[in-house]
């Protein structure tokens, strides 16, 4: 199963990779017919795209190879396209405005705020670079936008905070007035009306962004190409018809989780559906090999599984990372009764005395262990599942 889900994933990932060095070509060459460069000017300007590109795309591979602020799926790597996509069209619309004027700072502040920061640095100087080659900037108006997308960027850090994100705003605002007006002074004198609007302007238009895009943005970043829950139980779902293929013991002692685990939750008010997909999948790096967490989660990373889903998978038995929440723990509360009924033979299951007393002794041994101390179950709420648990037939 990783192997298939793998290959899916370098498939995705080379047409990614293949899309950003066509996207940076095309617009390379419209920036030229736009700005109307002398033929040797744009294939010089073309070339240089191109060896951005190249570059870019073997920072990318080799972030994810060395595991540094890496893109992690084929989604990753969508999203890359995405922004560096709407940043090369917003660079070209701003390539047309007067020196020291272009919105260059959110683009920088959304950039950081789409993707990571380093990837985002390394966009952001391109754009510069590439501004700098089609409006023949002077080197203070270069200098004065790498300044702005460089605060834009490092401001993304005192704007997660949100006591601090007024401060953020005002720190943006008297950026995108200073800078320019500094800039410009020290190039040419006393700053334009004309320049002082613009900055004005560009300050107003920053801070709105940071104001109304930035949240919608973040989560986006954090949730971007997830599948429903609905989607990743369905029995069409390609996963789900690998795990029926690969064993159906496996997927029968799955499909008894998830459903046990469902019963749980809706007990005690918690999320039902959250838990019988998490209880579904809760052995999914099974698949994947050794090592059994770090497979899971990665299989289901590739899949775009819901981050509340890759949480609970990262947090398998409490091996890695401790049980976090309320879901993860009746998840393995229900996975660690199904796998001891299943290895118990039927004539110590026939009385119900039996039942009762391997349910209480697992569920207290495992309680007794701090397992479930950081997930948030209360002692009233393990009272009532294993109460539950104790009635339940589909355990046998």
């Amino acid at each position: 199963m990783a192997g298939i889900t793998e290959e899916r994933f370098i498939a995705r990932r080379m047409k990614k990779l293949v899309y950003l060095g066509a996207v940076t070509l095309v617009f390379g060459i419209l920036s030229g017919v736009l700005h109307k460069m002398p033929l040797g000017d744009m294939l010089a300007l073309v070339f240089a795209d191109m060896l951005f590109a190249v570059l870019f795309i073997f920072y990318l591979e080799s972030s994810r190879i060395h595991k540094s602020l890496r893109p992690d799926t084929a989604e990753d790597y969508q999203r890359i396209c995405i922004y560096y996509t709407a940043g090369l069209a917003v660079t070209l619309g701003a390539s047309f405005c007067p020196e020291y004027t272009a919105p260059v700072f959110i683009v920088a502040f959304l950039l950081a705020a789409g993707l990571n920061r380093e990837q985002a640095l390394v966009i952001a100087v391109f754009f510069n670079v590439q501004n700098a080659l089609t409006q023949t900037l002077s080197a203070r108006a270069a200098a004065c936008y790498l300044m702005l997308m460089l605060s834009g960027i490092v401001l993304t850090i005192m704007y997660e905070q949100k006591p601090l994100r007024r401060y953020a705003q005002m720190t943006a605002a008297a950026l995108c007035i200073a800078l320019p007006v500094l800039f410009y002074y020290i190039a040419k004198g006393v700053p334009t009306v004309m320049l002082l609007a613009f900055s004005v302007f560009s300050a107003v238009l920053s801070v709105a962004g940071m104001q109304f895009l930035y949240e919608s943005l973040h989560y986006r970043q954090e949730h971007f190409g997830e599948i429903s829950l609905a989607t990743i139980v369905d029995p069409n779902f390609h996963l789900v018809r690998e795990i029926k293929k690969y064993s159906l013991s496996d997927y029968n002692h799955a499909m008894r989780v998830s459903r046990i685990a469902a019963h749980c939750a809706a007990k005690i008010k918690a999320d039902a559906k959250l838990a019988a997909v998490s209880g579904f999948y809760y052995h999914l790096g099974k698949f994947g090999g050794e090592p059994f967490v770090e497979s899971g989660v990665k299989i289901a990373q590739d899949n775009c599984f819901p981050s509340d889903v890759i949480v609970i998978l990262s947090e398998f038995n409490g091996q890695i990372n401790p049980i976090s929440s309320i879901e993860s723990a009746i998840v393995h509360i229900t996975d660690t009764l199904v796998t001891k009924f299943e290895v118990l033979d039927h004539t110590t299951l026939s009385s119900s005395w039996n039942r009762d007393m391997v349910i209480y002794q697992t569920l207290n041994d495992e309680s007794s262990s701090g397992i479930y101390d950081s997930s948030g179950l209360t002692m009233n709420q393990f009272l009532k599942i294993r109460e539950y648990l104790s009635k339940e037939e589909e355990l046998l």
